[in-house]
């Protein structure tokens, strides 16, 4: 498509004279004129975008010479890209044409037309700024210099990797749904902190049809507050497709019914789509008032109640919220499930559930756990479902037939559990009837109290433990285990029982009395964890 312009105006943003239509320009007059008098120029000019998104664009400059006196020259030079701003990449020449650079005037003559093509221009790096400005220049006459320059500037539309929305206010991020779109992932900025103050929040739905990268750029998101939505999850984002990160919400507050939920999103992540949570803070509550048979929309967690698919990961997050859920909690995600993972994160606060508890997770199908810790106090009590609990994870399994195993690695907790069946200082019920096995090793359990109400084969580091792999874990040797019928928990230093169901716990080793001296015993990581203190840290938390 083409338009008549001193250098081409954008296809989709302005109203030009086309190809086909007739200009209205009257020639002036022959007079006696002096040379200073005759100036070449831009029939129009300005500053225009395009976009990176469309492959290619056609225009037409129309360069006027002011009166029909004199022959002439003219030729387009191109400005220096740095004059635009740093930001700026000078468009290569490879990716514009013009039919002609440099123009002759007879005489006579007062309109030359140039064409300008555009083109291969969805091959350029859409993360950047392109600019190319044309400047109209003559050595034997005068050029009107407010008429002399056409710039174009190039990126991709808003919402694109390099020109992503920027958003610096409650009303705006209250309309971050309304800016993802079908078919492409849509990348969000926040510019500033943003206080949700006195606004019930409606969650977000990125689906798999509408993904987001969601980046708070280091700000916070304050007074988050959700009581209701039509959604089916329940959080910032209902279902997260994509990624949010580098962001901290502070005094949230989230109720749910029948819902998932978490701060963070309801779900992050399905079989269509993996949904990645790093470097995000939550602190506030979380309150699920109830749920149908504990799992399918019972689950609460700091930063979301599911995280589903082997892509899926919640990676250097923190939680210091307090969680109530009549069904499953879990201080980092309640459901963790197919090959998902979480990663160097931490859980601070109380949980209280009737059902299900973990430190980090509540609970664990064909995924994996590493590099986590928890503090507070994990209660699943009274008994509505079996409901163990865990001070990382409370119920573990394998999923049949499925390519990834469960495993908690490089964990440690100082949680008191409390569960109505089988509770571990690092994982309550990893009771395994697919054979395809569950790991646990290089654990710390660390706890000062943990209790069952009805359930002995509970453990120092592990409930009941059947056909699974555990080894180089420690526990606190101060811990007291209050379980029916004071089964004897002997230190075991690995367990591998296979096809054998009579190893009811694993219990680890108790010959270390000092919770520093077992991490380092393990060798832990020290680019991972910060040993100086008296307690092992994340090493990014204290950046």
């Amino acid at each position: 498509m083409k338009r008549y312009i001193p250098i081409a105006l954008s296809l989709m943003a302005f109203s030009l004279i086309s190809c086909g239509e007739v200009m209205d320009l009257t020639q002036p007059e022959k007079a006696e004129v002096t040379y200073s008098d005759i100036t070449l120029s831009l029939y129009q000019t300005g500053k225009y975008e395009l976009y990176l998104d469309e492959p290619e664009y056609e225009y037409t400059i129309m360069v006027e010479k002011s009166h029909c006196e004199k022959e002439a020259k003219a030729e387009f030079t191109v400005v220096d890209a740095h004059s635009f701003g740093e930001e700026y990449t000078l468009l290569p020449a490879a990716n514009y044409d013009l039919d002609v650079n440099s123009l002759n005037f007879k005489g006579d003559d007062v309109l030359h037309t140039v064409g300008l093509r555009f083109h291969d221009l969805t091959t350029l790096d859409n993360t950047k700024k392109y600019v190319l400005g044309l400047k109209l220049k003559s050595d034997n006459l005068a050029v009107n210099e407010e008429k002399s320059t056409m710039t174009f500037y190039l990126q991709q539309k808003q919402g694109g990797i390099g020109n992503p929305y920027i958003i610096t206010a409650a009303k705006d991020l209250a309309k971050l749904g309304e800016y993802l779109k079908d078919g492409q992932t849509t990348y969000v900025r926040l510019g500033a902190d943003i206080d949700l103050q006195g606004m019930d929040w409606t969650p977000v739905e990125a689906t798999a049809a509408k993904p987001v990268d969601f980046d708070g750029c280091g700000h916070a998101i304050s007074n988050l507050k959700i009581t209701s939505s039509s959604s089916t999850y329940q959080g910032f984002f209902g279902m997260l497709t994509g990624r949010c990160a580098n962001v901290t919400f502070t005094n949230a507050q989230v109720t749910a019914n029948k819902k998932l939920t978490g701060i963070v999103a309801g779900q992050a992540g399905n079989v269509s789509g993996a949904g990645i949570v790093e470097n995000v803070r939550v602190s506030g509550t979380i309150s699920l008032t109830s749920g149908n048979a504990a799992w399918d929309d019972g689950q609460a967690g700091g930063i979301c109640g599911r995280l589903h698919g082997a892509d899926s990961k919640i990676y250097q997050c923190g939680s210091e919220t307090k969680i109530t859920a009549l069904w499953s909690a879990g201080g980092i995600c309640g459901e963790v499930r197919e090959g998902a993972s979480i990663e160097q994160c931490y859980h601070v606060g109380d949980i209280t559930t009737q059902s299900c508890v973990g430190g980090i997770a509540s609970r664990l199908l064909g995924s994996t756990i590493s590099h986590c810790y928890s503090h507070g106090v994990m209660k699943a009590v009274p008994m509505v479902v079996a409901n163990p609990g865990g001070g990382i994870a409370g119920w573990v399994q394998p999923i049949s037939g499925a390519s990834t195993t469960s495993a908690i690695s490089y964990c440690w907790s100082d949680c008191d559990v409390s569960a109505q069946n089988q509770v571990g200082g690092i994982m309550g019920n990893a009771n395994n009837t697919t054979g395809s096995g569950i790991t646990v090793h290089h654990c710390v359990a660390w706890n000062t109290y943990l209790f069952s109400q009805a359930a002995p084969k509970s453990g120092r580091v592990c409930g009941r433990y059947s056909q699974n792999v555990a080894y180089s874990c420690y526990a606190n040797p101060a811990m007291e285990c209050v379980f029916p019928n004071n089964p004897a928990l002997p230190d075991q230093a690995s367990v591998n029982v296979g096809a054998i169901t009579t190893v009811d716990r694993y219990n680890g080793l108790t010959t270390i009395n000092n919770l520093m001296e077992a991490i380092r015993a393990l060798d832990w990581d020290t680019s991972i964890w910060n040993l100086n203190g008296e307690q092992p840290r994340l090493a990014w938390e204290l950046n």
